[in-house]
C-alpha cells in the first residue's frame, strides 16, 4: 500500500511538474578515502562532508531539466497528453525513465595531476544497456556473424562508456591581443565624447580662471584705494581691513612689485601694532633677582615663558653671528644679561644695504630660554614676522616720534626705500 502510494505521488509530480520539489533524489559519491558519501538532492548546491575523514564533497542540485541518453531525471517534457502516457506506461509495465539510485550515473572529479579512467571516475551504468549480445536475427534464423562474433562484459562496456563521456575535450575561448582590446575600449564614438568632454572643462577651468583673476584686479586697485584714505585718516581698523583684502587679491595675481611689498609691509605693521605687547620687555624679565642678589630661577623660568607669542618693537643694530644675527644693545635686566638673536632675511636684507645703522621693526618672541641659573637670559625673535617699520603713523602708535627719537623721519625714508628694492615675498607673506 505504501508503495502504491509513493508511486502514484511520484505520478502526480512528475505530471504536474512540481517532480524537482516532490520527488526526493539521492545521491552517493565516493570519497578519496574509500567510504561513499550518500544523500538527498536539494534545490540548491551542497557540501556534503564524508563520515570518515570529514573531507568536503561538492554535490550538485536536483537535475530541473528532462531526461537524456546520458543523464536521468524525474522531470518530463512535451505536452500533458505525452507526460501522461509515459507515467501510465510506467506505473503499468514499471519505472524505465529514472534508472535506480544505484544504477544511475555519478561523476566524482578525480584528484589534480590524474588522468581520468573508467575506474577512477566512478561511472556505472546499467547492465541491461551494457550487454551486448553476438547474436543477429535474420528471418528467426542465426547468422554465422554470432558464432564469430565474443560476447562483451559489462564492466567493458562502462569503461569504454566512461571514456567517452568524461574525456570530452574542453572548450577554451581565445584570449584577443592587446591591439583589440584598444580597439574596442577606445571606439572611434568613445574618443570623441572624451574629446568633447576634456574641451569643455578646460573651457569652463580657463572661464573661472580668468574671471577670478579679473576680480582680483578690481578688488586690488579698490582695497588699495581704501586703505591710503583709512592711513591718512589714521583709521586702523579700516586700514587692516582694506589691506588684508588688497594683499590677498595680490597673491591671486602672483605679484611682487615693490607696491605690493610696500601694501605687505603695511599690513604686517598694522598687525605688529594691533598685537603688540602692553608690557615692554625689560619690564616682564624683571624681578627675578632677590634685594641680597639670589637669583629666582622658578620666577625666571616663568617669565621667560611668558614671553613666547608676545610682540615687540626694537630699534638697534645688528651683528652678522654663525646662526643669523645678534642685536648690538648691553641689555642688562637685573644685573643679568640679555642675548636677541634672530634668523631673518629681512633683517640680513636690511643689515646688507643699511651697515652700521640702527633698524627699526616689529617682532614676536620664538623662545627664550635661562641659561646656567640666571648667568643669561637667550631671546630668540621669529625671523618670519620680522617688519621694518615705514610709516610715522604705525611708528607714533608704537610710541616713537621725532620728538623722543632724532632722526625717526630720515629712518623711516631709508627704510621705506629699501622695500622698493628688496624682495621680502618670503618673510612678509600673511
Amino acid at each position: 500500500m505504501t508503495s502504491l502510494k509513493a508511486s502514484l505521488t511520484k505520478a502526480k509530480a512528475r505530471l504536474f511538474g512540481t517532480a524537482t520539489k516532490d520527488i526526493a533524489v539521492p545521491f552517493e559519491l565516493p570519497c578519496d578515502c574509500g567510504h561513499r558519501v550518500t544523500g538527498i538532492r536539494r534545490g540548491s548546491y551542497q557540501i556534503a562532508t564524508c563520515t570518515a575523514c570529514d573531507a568536503r564533497v561538492y554535490v550538485l542540485a536536483v537535475n530541473v531539466y528532462p531526461a537524456t541518453k546520458r543523464v536521468s531525471s524525474e522531470v518530463l517534457d512535451g505536452s500533458v497528453a505525452s507526460r501522461l502516457s509515459t507515467i501510465v506506461r510506467d506505473l503499468v509495465v514499471g519505472d524505465q525513465a529514472s534508472p535506480p539510485a544505484s544504477q544511475s550515473a555519478t561523476i566524482h572529479a578525480p584528484p589534480p595531476g590524474q588522468h581520468r579512467s573508467g575506474s577512477a571516475a566512478g561511472v556505472e551504468l546499467p547492465a541491461a544497456e551494457s550487454e551486448v549480445s553476438g547474436v543477429t536475427k535474420f528471418s528467426g534464423k542465426r547468422s554465422r556473424l554470432a558464432t564469430t562474433q565474443p560476447k562483451v562484459s559489462a564492466a567493458a562496456a562502462a569503461l569504454a562508456a566512461s571514456e567517452i563521456l568524461l574525456e570530452a575535450p574542453v572548450v577554451r575561448v581565445p584570449r584577443p591581443r592587446l591591439a583589440v582590446v584598444m580597439r574596442r575600449v577606445f571606439t572611434p564614438f568613445r574618443l570623441l565624447m572624451l574629446s568633447a568632454t576634456l574641451l569643455v572643462a578646460v573651457t569652463g577651468w580657463w572661464m573661472v580662471t580668468q574671471r577670478r583673476l579679473e576680480d582680483a584686479r578690481k578688488a586690488w586697485r579698490r582695497e588699495m584705494d581704501v586703505a591710503e584714505q583709512a592711513l591718512e585718516d589714521k583709521d586702523l581698523g579700516a586700514l587692516h581691513l582694506a589691506l588684508s583684502k588688497a594683499v590677498a587679491a595680490g597673491s591671486i595675481l602672483q605679484r611682487n612689485d615693490p607696491e605690493w611689498r610696500r601694501a605687505a609691509s603695511l599690513l604686517r605693521q598694522t598687525q605688529a601694532v594691533r598685537d603688540l605687547s602692553s608690557s615692554d620687555l625689560i619690564s616682564m624679565l624683571s624681578g627675578c633677582v632677590s634685594g641680597d642678589g639670589i637669583f629666582n630661577s622658578p620666577k625666571a623660568t616663568a617669565a621667560a615663558e611668558s614671553l613666547t607669542g608676545k610682540w615687540f618693537v626694537l630699534e638697534c643694530a645688528w651683528l652678522p653671528v654663525a646662526n643669523g644675527l645678534q642685536a648690538d644693545m648691553p641689555l642688562m635686566v637685573d644685573s643679568v644679561p640679555v642675548t636677541i638673536t634672530t634668523l631673518s632675511e629681512t633683517l640680513l636684507h636690511a643689515v646688507a644695504a643699511l651697515p652700521q645703522s640702527p633698524l627699526m621693526f616689529v617682532a614676536s618672541v620664538e623662545s627664550c630660554d635661562v641659561i646656567d641659573n640666571g648667568r643669561e637670559f637667550q631671546l630668540r625673535l621669529n625671523g618670519k614676522s620680522a617688519t621694518l617699520i615705514t610709516t610715522e603713523y604705525h611708528a607714533a602708535e608704537m610710541g616713537f616720534t621725532a620728538a623722543n627719537t632724532p632722526g625717526l623721519a630720515a629712518l623711516l625714508e631709508k627704510q621705506t626705500e629699501l622695500l622698493k628694492s628688496v624682495s621680502q615675498a618670503k618673510d612678509n607673506q600673511p
